[in-house]
């Protein structure tokens, strides 16, 4: 959350930090935007995460709704990307799979 963007100096000094996971959902709700994820708010900690993770040789990852989510934050340096969850990607492959059987 937000009170570790403000620690993120103290956080890159630790000796073997080599990765960094931006929690977007955790970060919404401590920044006042609960699940908005796009926020301008978030979106600007996110970046400066980026920037600050990439200065001090530490890889950043992050959490992404889309595809597109994805593609845009791998522009901007994250380069651990998760996306969905397990039950969320296997709920998804069963409704496409109904959906299929029942246009039969």
């Amino acid at each position: 959350g937000l009170e570790g963007v403000q620690n993120l100096d103290d956080i890159f000094a630790v000796p073997g930090i080599d990765v960094v996971f931006i929690g977007p959902y955790d970060l919404s709700q401590s920044l006042g935007v609960t699940g908005d994820v796009h926020h301008p708010k978030v979106v600007e900690q996110m970046k400066l995460i980026v920037q600050k993770a990439e200065a001090a040789g530490v890889t950043v990852g992050t959490f992404v709704d889309t595809v597109e989510d994805g593609v845009q934050w791998k522009k901007l340096g994250v380069k651990y990307i998760a996306n969905s969850v397990d039950v969320g990607v296997f709920y998804t492959a069963c409704k496409e799979i109904a959906i299929g059987l029942k246009a039969v």
